[in-house]
């Protein structure tokens, strides 16, 4: 673990310092890790509890044992997401924000320190809640921010009833890593929105490299997986989709876009969001070693 400072700029000339403890693998590498991750599992876990769909990609993650501790890397879209709301400040200022898979809370930190009126920052991870409180403190917005145990992929650990339907602002960053979460994904926001509220989803076009089950060769998805689901899943459960941004990523490792959603119970919240055109949303120049 290091700490690490990111500096996001408004358009009005403010610089918005936002430090953190993390591992030390770079943004910009990170998802390559992800993918070889992604790629062993195939390799190790084709038998009989992971149905394979079409085309040979397991439909399910393999079960984990060990503490999952991805959450304490920094990831790319985290970065974009927080460029926006730095260009867009007015979106936060004295709203009461939600972060699902906080991760390290990049986005979550950066909204405490433009003036949101809360943060509950929440992760799945036990390991990854304690650094998110301790990161908390080292940005001087501990009186602003929470952290809270929420795994929407497991009924019994969501959002609590009093917390459902009152969010005017969820933040999302770098979590669909896999189909199966995109359906307890767009359900859990689902719950959470406010009737006028809206999500914002930063995501990086991943993908997935799959073993071919029939000449052994690794092989190459056309499109994100991941992605398409959730797409589907929020027009399913009756969420209304806006793409605020399709932008090629600064990445020097790797080509995938980066894209940029909100998503919202109704059509007039999203429409009234600027688009992500005017805000920096490439990886250059993001961080200070």
């Amino acid at each position: 673990m290091q700490q690490r400072s990111f500096q996001f700029s408004t358009l009005e000339g403010r610089t918005i310092d936002v430090n953190v403890m993390c591992h030390a693998p770079p943004e910009a590498v990170a998802h390559k890790t992800l993918t070889l991750r992604e790629t062993l599992q195939n390799q190790q876990h084709q038998g009989a509890e992971h149905h394979a769909a079409p085309g040979g990609k397991p439909d399910k993650l393999p079960p984990q044992s060990a503490p999952d501790l991805i959450g304490l890397d920094i990831w790319p879209a985290s970065i974009a997401l927080c460029r926006y709301l730095a260009a867009h400040p007015y979106l936060v200022v004295g709203q009461h924000v939600l972060e699902l898979g906080a991760g390290m809370g990049l986005p979550g930190l950066l909204s405490a320190s433009l003036g949101a009126a809360s943060a509950l920052l929440t992760d799945y991870e036990p390991a990854v809640l304690t650094q998110l409180v301790e990161n908390a403190m080292l940005n001087s917005v501990q009186q602003r921010c929470s952290s809270q145990l929420v795994d929407f992929c497991c009924p019994v650990a969501g959002l609590r009833p009093e917390q459902q339907g009152s969010w005017r602002l969820v933040l999302v960053a770098d979590v669909l890593y896999a189909e199966r979460i995109a359906q307890p994904l767009a359900q859990t926001l689902k719950l959470a929105l406010h009737p006028e509220g809206v999500a914002l989803v930063g995501h990086q076009v991943r993908r997935a490299v799959y073993l071919d089950p029939a000449t052994r060769l690794p092989c190459l998805e056309p499109e994100d997986g991941a992605l398409e689901a959730f797409k589907q899943c929020c027009a399913g459960c009756g969420l209304q989709l806006r793409m605020l941004s399709s932008l090629p990523t600064c990445s020097t490792v790797d080509s995938d876009p980066m894209v940029l959603l909100a998503i919202g119970p109704g059509r007039a919240a999203l429409e009234l969001l600027p688009g992500a055109a005017s805000a920096p949303l490439g990886l250059t120049a993001a961080t200070l070693p």
